[in-house]
């Protein structure tokens, strides 16, 4: 008896050390309310002044765990490593240029643009705030007047 309690105990031991698998998920806040919450949009404006007069050049080589997140994501992580190295929260006239293997599969991604800071925010002073109708807070779903849906 005691031989089988010490097995499972190990058995047990053994299968809770398998590892876990987390996928990193971006949300705002406004996502956890799921449209519950009372909301209000304020659009706001803001000036681009841009960090440098070059033009940057930043190549990146793709791997697979970027890869699998599809076009999108290889380009948007190599605009955010970019602004990492060269400062920024936009890239003006961006510019990408991939590589493919004999698969299909992008190796290398290589993008350039004029990177840029957003200052100066204020509220948009030709646009009112906007509030989500009730059905609409109700389900979460889009409608807000700003996005072109009334």
């Amino acid at each position: 008896m005691k031989k089988l309690i010490f097995l499972l105990a190990v058995a047990i031991a053994v299968a809770s050390c398998g590892s876990v698998s987390q996928t990193p998920t971006l949300k705002n806040s406004a996502t956890y309310s799921k449209g519950a919450a009372a909301m209000v949009v304020t659009p706001m404006q803001a000036d681009l002044q841009m960090v440098s007069a070059k033009k940057i050049n930043y190549y990146l080589e793709v791997g697979e765990n970027v890869r699998a997140g599809g076009l999108d994501n290889v380009i948007a992580t190599a605009v955010k490593e970019a602004l990492d190295v060269y400062g920024g929260d936009v890239l003006l006239g961006l510019e990408t240029q991939m590589s493919y293997n004999s698969e299909g599969k992008i190796m290398s991604i290589n993008i350039t643009g004029f990177p840029a800071k957003y200052v100066n925010f204020r509220p948009a002073t030709d646009l009112p705030p906007v509030a989500p109708e009730k059905a609409e807070a109700k389900s979460g779903g889009p409608g807000l007047p700003i996005f072109g849906k009334k």
